[in-house]
């Protein structure tokens, strides 16, 4: 250079400072959180989202499964008195709430129920609380006390839904004595289609063998299925279907019937 002076560098070499890119270091997966594959015989059912909007069917109707339990899971419900109870309040449903009671299995401390609710039916909620007071041993009185002249207005508030004993559509029930209660609420799904319903009810039916009470679902007494056929009454059938060996449920077709 000029001068023999030391080489001078640009200003702007000067502000730019050098760079590097470091490359990321390689992980290893961990065996223990590796995805394992899934067997799709014992594969859960994927649950399906709750709908906001549903289909009826010709009728109108709309199909539930219902579970309602007993509070503290006390075993109480196995028992003929109080089957009788809740089919006599199934089997007056139609007339009285709009609802169907299609097919059920009593549990020793919860009821699974399949019923279709009419297109002019009372709210579920009503109608729950109208079948947890009558299955409880509630009975209803065949007219009106003196001095129970809120007695009608009561029952709808704790109960819900119409009854014919009284001018004024209310039900009056006389409270028995008993050393259990419902737990509150209750757990509904809406079955979107008769192959659904046909999966629920045959998983109803295995519950009391899975709880280890019977080996086969029809040695459980407390079950059965209700037939509406049109204009003719309500048939009750007692008993769940058979098992075939396979694990599936014989249909009521298949035995003639």
């Amino acid at each position: 250079m000029p001068g023999g002076g030391a080489r001078q560098s640009s200003p702007f070499a000067r502000c730019v400072a050098p760079f590097y890119i470091i490359a990321p270091k390689p992980v290893r997966p961990d065996p223990s959180k590796c995805l394992k594959p899934v067997d799709p015989i014992h594969a859960l059912p994927r649950r399906l989202r709750r709908l906001h909007r549903v289909w009826p069917d010709p009728d109108g109707n709309i199909a539930y499964l219902i579970t309602v339990c007993v509070q503290g899971r006390a075993p109480v419900l196995d028992n003929v008195a109080t089957l009788d109870r809740f089919e006599r309040f199934l089997l007056d449903s139609p007339t009285r709430y709009q609802w169907f009671g299609r097919r059920y299995v009593l549990m020793p401390d919860h009821i699974h129920l399949i019923a279709r609710q009419g297109a002019t039916g009372v709210r579920l909620g009503e109608w729950m609380k109208a079948m947890k007071a009558v299955v409880a041993g509630l009975e209803a009185r065949a007219s009106n006390p003196c001095g129970e002249e809120n007695a009608g207005k009561e029952h709808r508030q704790q109960y819900g839904g119409p009854d014919s004993t009284l001018p004024d559509g209310s039900a009056r029930f006389v409270r028995t004595r008993r050393t259990w209660r419902w737990q509150s609420g209750f757990h509904d799904h809406k079955l979107r289609s008769a192959e659904s319903e046909a999966r629920k009810w045959e998983y109803i039916c295995l519950n009391p063998v899975r709880a280890g009470l019977v080996t086969r679902p029809e040695d459980w007494l407390f079950g059965g299925e209700i037939f509406h056929d049109g204009c003719d009454a309500p048939r009750v059938i007692r008993g769940t279907p058979l098992l075939l060996e396979t694990g599936m449920l014989i249909k009521a077709d298949d035995l003639g019937g």
